[in-house]
């Protein structure tokens, strides 16, 4: 600021030069009686053009000397001449001038560019509100990172201008500005940290193992999960598997591994992504959330208990849940060495909520099963039936059920 005040000041020196010379050539060329006196500037024994310049001069370092100056919070906005100018009526009172006296003349000051002096100062004292925040970590480490919300500060640029308005007509020469103190309105953000890590708690966590020797199985799990992972659900929005993972096809990086076909066991494209599917379904119906769409596999699986599987294929076999809570849903899916887990934050409704199967081996080889969910809330739990299935026997008197190794897709 006062860089733009030394840069001026060349440019505004040269007016009272320019009006001395102008105050000259209309024959002020007489000079004043000794004793004389304009403004507290003696100025005896001066041509008025002179002496003209002179008290200006003056009043433009007095300016400097006491400049005007804006407070707030500890920082200071300081503006000195030119920034702070001024009109006079000198030309006049010089040439009324006769004989020696004490003058007086009439000094009004007014600032270059108000408004914008104004704008600069609201903006720099302007501070945003930010409401407590956490920012989802879709990876490994802590789930979210929350960060404390900042009150506002809303200036108030029309009083401060009717304040320098006041300072500048009050005014005397020789004498100081009236200080200048800007208004701020402290606006609160109005935001709760515990409510937030309240709205962010963990609803649940559900894990599944697999083989990490087998190279191109964990592949697609790790890359469906990569694709998962980091996924917000906005209240009342339906999550769909196979339009957050995409189609499973080598383009898109999924590779050849077993998967269930028809009740047989054969090799596909994007074998293991089921394994994805099913952990996320019994996080979902841990977390509390409404399944829409499941389809069981025709075959057991052996990473999860019967009725407990969500297969999910091309276009048609997909898996969907809808939020149903009044905020967000975040999803997150972690992959190790050998196990895929899924990980849902959000709202809780205050219920915990579980899941069991029952199954049991018919004499034709199939597995006949039910899953059941439980709802705990205040002490009291109930237990209602989800869904019942039945497995056909594997081919090759491969195993199947909750023990069993087999693969689905």
């Amino acid at each position: 600021m006062k860089g733009f005040i030394f840069k001026t000041f060349a440019i505004f020196s040269v007016l009272p030069a320019l009006a001395a010379g102008i105050f000259l050539c209309g024959g002020a060329g007489a000079k004043l009686p000794r004793g004389t006196c304009v403004c507290g500037v003696d100025v005896g024994g001066l041509t008025r053009a002179r002496a003209l310049g002179g008290i200006r001069g003056e009043i433009a370092a007095d300016i400097d000397r006491h400049p005007l100056t804006v407070t707030c919070g500890g920082r200071e906005y300081v503006y000195g001449y030119p920034e702070v100018n001024f009109k006079d009526d000198l030309r006049a009172v010089l040439s009324s001038v006769r004989r020696a006296g004490v003058y007086g003349a009439h000094i009004g000051y007014y600032m270059n560019g108000l408004d914008e002096v104004v704008s600069g100062i609201c903006a720099a004292e302007y501070r945003e509100v930010y409401a407590p925040s956490a920012i989802f970590n879709p990876g490994d480490g802590q789930a979210f990172c929350y960060e404390e919300g900042a009150d506002g500060a809303a200036p108030c640029g029309g009083e401060l201008k009717r304040d320098i308005l006041s300072a500048l007509s009050q005014r005397s020469v020789g004498g100081a500005f009236a200080p200048v103190r800007l208004a701020v309105e402290r606006v609160p953000h109005g935001g709760s940290m515990a409510q937030l890590k309240r709205r962010t708690a963990r609803l649940s966590a559900y894990t599944t193992y697999f083989d990490g020797a087998n190279v191109p199985r964990s592949a697609n799990i790790k890359l469906a999960a990569g694709k998962i992972s980091g996924c917000v659900l906005p209240a009342g929005a339906t999550f769909s598997f196979n339009g957050a993972v995409g189609a499973r096809t080598e383009k898109n990086g999924f590779k050849r591994a077993k998967i269930i076909e028809e009740g047989r066991f054969v090799y596909g494209t994007g074998g293991g992504v089921c394994q994805v599917s099913t952990t996320l379904y019994n996080a979902a119906l841990l977390a509390g959330l409404k399944v829409t769409e499941y389809h069981p596999h025709s075959l057991a699986v052996g990473y999860v208990s019967p009725s407990r599987d969500a297969m999910v294929s091309g276009t048609y076999s997909d898996l969907k849940f809808k939020n149903i809570t009044d905020c967000p849903v975040y999803i997150r899916v972690l992959t190790g060495e050998n196990h895929v887990r899924c990980e849902i934050y959000g709202l809780g409704d205050g219920a915990e909520y579980s899941l069991s199967s029952e199954y049991c081996l018919a004499e034709d080889g199939s597995t006949e099963s039910a899953c059941y969910l439980t709802v705990t809330r205040g002490g009291e739990s109930v237990r209602r039936l989800l869904r019942r299935d039945r497995y056909l026997p594997a081919a090759g008197g491969e195993k199947t059920g909750g023990g069993g190794k087999t693969d689905g897709v």
